[in-house]
């Protein structure tokens, strides 16, 4: 990153999600860090704040494929006189596998330790008479 503004902090980025009309954008901006480590956009689009946002640094060579980085929307300011709306953003770090499993939705490994057996659980099969 060999720009001139990089210098103060600010990188040519792609930011990509769900605006709050639930449809898919992608955008391209520039993202300013500051010197405190806060990270601002200026986007076109409205984000809900908590909500998700990938971003994807640009680079002059084409050959950099640079991977997306997930933040979450921490703060809004409403639009400016340009349309345009003032976002801080902080960015999501992956979980551990420890945390991952206790926060389970699904049961899955109880049920996989202690294999269901009929006569445990009380449910028989009963004989169904069909009427004709």
């Amino acid at each position: 990153m060999s720009d001139s503004n990089n210098s103060r902090g600010d990188y040519r980025i792609e930011l990509s999600g769900w605006g709050l009309d639930n449809a898919f954008f992608t955008e391209r901006t520039e993202l300013m860090w500051t010197g405190d480590g806060d990270k601002q956009v200026q986007l076109h689009r409205a984000l809900a704040e908590g909500s998700i946002a990938f971003i994807r640094l640009l680079s002059a060579e084409p050959s950099s494929g640079s991977v997306p980085v997930a933040y979450h929307v921490d703060e809004i300011v409403p639009m400016d006189r340009n349309g345009r709306y003032q976002i801080k953003l902080g960015q999501l770090h992956p979980r551990s596998k420890q945390s991952q499993t206790a926060n389970r939705a699904s049961n899955w490994v109880e049920e996989e330790q202690s294999p269901c057996d009929i006569n445990e659980t009380g449910m028989e099969l009963e004989a169904v008479e069909v009427l004709r």
